[in-house]
């Protein structure tokens, strides 16, 4: 599949591996497993949370693979954007919350890899950056789209075009980041998120993701009917009737996931 992204299945949790040394650079060949990966933990009915992480401290993914682009032809480099794409849509079209833990350094596509996720924990020397414009091109893989619906046009310009970086406090005050501990600290909390969200029943959870994703993109009356259609959706669902009795008997739900 890929020598550089690995996958397995930790109880609840599908753990998405990324290790490339030395900074973890992602080729096209990743960029297939990581969509490969994404399907697989979807169709799997144990998995209730999906967790990306990278190996070392110096970079989560410091861009894509320079050595492998530079041999591209034009419609090499159209499909290598089109694989890419497909695996970073398939983060936000997946039903499953996708947390992703960031040591280290992520620019260009690591930075746009945790854009797409739904959940972004930073250690504290993480520094996001998308540098494509110091090369005479730009991000090719949502960035500019994914960062300017999360923080505005304003700051996504700053980013893009003047080339600023963001630490993890920054990114965290712009609201980039849901938290942001030392790097030592990194894996365990990406565990308890993992944890916390595994707990949370299924349904309820995709419905919300989907239509939280919608908000930015139809009028608000459309919005706010497929809410209800999520609404009745969830409250249709086991889960859904276990929690209403639930609250009404006082005691604490026992979701299924269903």
């Amino acid at each position: 599949m890929s020598d550089v992204v690995s996958y397995f299945v930790d109880g609840v949790c599908a753990r998405i591996h990324i290790e490339n040394p030395p900074v973890n650079a992602l080729n096209l060949e990743a960029f297939a497993a990581l969509d490969s990966y994404l399907c697989e933990a979807e169709r799997d009915d144990e998995v209730c949370v999906i967790l990306i992480t990278a190996a070392g401290t110096k970079a989560f993914v410091a861009g894509i693979d320079i050595k492998q682009v530079l041999t591209f032809e034009d419609d090499e480099m159209g499909h290598f954007n089109g694989v890419s794409g497909r695996a970073l849509r398939r983060i936000e079209s997946c039903s499953k919350p996708v947390v992703c833990a960031v040591n280290g350094l992520a620019y260009g596509a690591g930075f746009e890899l945790a854009l797409a996720c739904d959940f972004r924990l930073a250690a504290q020397n993480a520094v996001f950056a998308l540098p494509e414009l110091t090369l005479g091109i730009i991000p090719g893989g949502g960035g500019t789209q994914r960062l300017t619906r999360l923080i505005g046009e304003a700051r996504s310009k700053e980013i893009t075009m003047l080339g600023r970086s963001l630490s993890a406090d920054e990114a965290k005050t712009v609201g980039l980041v849901c938290d942001v501990v030392g790097a030592e600290e990194l894996q365990n909390k990406a565990q308890e998120l993992v944890n916390h969200l595994a707990k949370r029943p299924a349904v309820a959870l995709a419905q919300a993701k989907r239509v939280i994703h919608l908000a930015l993109d139809v009028p608000l009356e459309s919005g706010l009917t497929e809410e209800n259609q999520a609404f009745m959706t969830a409250f249709s669902s086991v889960d859904g009737r276990e929690g209403v009795r639930a609250f009404s008997e006082r005691r604490k739900p026992v979701f299924v996931g269903k």
